[in-house]
């Protein structure tokens, strides 16, 4: 991760992705499924927010360069572990 509007980049595009798959499984599965998918979608809204205002409002000062570079990658490590929760998730669902 190189710089904060990255960190942006690839929050938004990661969580289009999982967005965009829900989507695709509420068009080809049972009303259920559409549900769940409907509060997936919220909830990858509400995570998309939370961590663009952890990009925006880092805990950390500003004049401390090694620690905020840290917090930012912290953030880029949950921001990955998420993701791949819920697409293994989507996966074990398919199934």
């Amino acid at each position: 991760m190189a710089s904060k509007k990255n960190l942006k980049k690839d929050i938004n595009f990661l969580i289009d992705e999982v967005i965009g798959t829900c989507m695709i499984r509420q068009t080809l599965q049972d009303e259920k499924v559409q549900e769940e998918m409907d509060n997936l979608i919220k909830e990858m809204l509400e995570y998309r927010e939370e961590m663009l205002n952890k990009v925006n409002n880092p805990a950390i000062e500003n004049g401390d360069g090694k620690a905020l570079k840290k917090y930012y990658k912290s953030l880029y490590s949950e921001l990955l572990e998420k993701v791949n929760e819920v697409f293994n998730k989507l996966d074990v669902d398919m199934e």
